[in-house]
């Protein structure tokens, strides 16, 4: 006998009668007809070249050759089985893993955020969360490296889509205790003559900051600079002087400077980026929705 000639139908009607010890039984666990399940067994009986069951009692009994086929039959069935459970895990995200890289700006704080949330929601899926330079996150995302990153710079690159955030723009810090905390803005003047800490100046923040102090004519005290935004709240928090960051990490740094809306307006933009190639997973999709969200109580909050 070619075991190609055994149809899945015939093995799931003897499953269920050896499981039910009865054709009525069978019938009802398979949605069929007890007639139904009856042209299987005896169409399954005729593959194999042995009887199956016999009647007893009213009852069907397995022969001992039908008990020998039950174990590789359940053996069989176990692993449909785990398929059958690991798809309804995949189709409900709880089973599957994620692999996301930030800059530091969001790396830090908002992306451990967003994960600790998300896997409350999807438990069984694995993160991973790695913290790198805007142009390392987009070589990730193109090398296939990480299902998603996220950005604080638009970097191009063939092998990425990159979705721009909403709208944010740049916060001003200034220490605890300090004469501007009590101001409900701040604007270019208040800062004339004040210790001001800069990112450097290959940073495109930097030259869209200090165009807005040029074009108000306004003098700063220059004299540190720093690569990180959580760099530049520790020395603001620490009395070093005054600064303009973005707004996910001033959101977060509330507790250890004073933050302020800075008029005019510095905006900044973060993006998530994306493979163009390869199909995103549902729980991909469903992190991203969850970034976007974050981002705009964030940056409207």
């Amino acid at each position: 006998m070619d075991i190609s000639e055994l149809k899945i139908r015939q093995v799931e009607a003897f499953r269920a009668v050896m499981l039910r010890h009865t054709v009525t039984g069978a019938a009802e666990s398979l949605h069929i007809s007890q007639p139904a399940v009856s042209r299987l067994i005896a169409d399954l009986e005729d593959r194999v070249g042995f009887a199956l069951f016999r009647r007893q009692h009213g009852r069907l009994a397995p022969t001992a050759e039908a008990v020998v086929l039950f174990e590789e039959v359940e053996r069989a069935f176990v692993g449909l089985d785990r398929i059958a459970q690991a798809a309804q895990q995949i189709r409900a995200m709880r089973r599957g893993s994620l692999r996301v890289a930030g800059s530091p700006a969001v790396a830090l704080d908002l992306l451990p955020a967003v994960i600790a949330r998300f896997v409350e929601r999807h438990a069984g899926v694995e993160v991973s969360l790695l913290a790198h330079s805007a142009t390392t996150v987009v070589e990730k995302v193109a090398s296939g490296q990480c299902h998603i990153g996220v950005i604080a710079e638009p970097i191009p690159h063939p092998a990425v889509k990159s979705e721009r955030l909403a709208h944010a723009d740049m916060r001003c810090i200034v220490p605890r205790g300090h004469k501007l905390a009590r101001k409900p803005s701040l604007r270019p003047a208040d800062l004339d003559g004040e210790r001001f800490i800069s990112f450097p100046q290959s940073f495109d923040a930097r030259s869209a900051i200090d165009r807005v102090f040029v074009e108000a004519g306004v003098t700063r005290d220059l004299l540190i600079e720093a690569q990180l935004s959580q760099t530049i709240v520790a020395l603001v928090a620490n009395g070093a002087g005054v600064a303009l960051i973005d707004p996910v990490t001033a959101s977060y740094a509330r507790e250890r400077v004073v933050v302020k809306p800075f008029v005019p307006a510095v905006a900044d933009h973060f993006y998530i980026v994306t493979n163009v190639s390869q199909p995103q997973p549902a729980v991909s999709e469903a992190f991203c929705k969850d970034i976007r969200s974050a981002f705009a109580r964030i940056v409207t909050g």
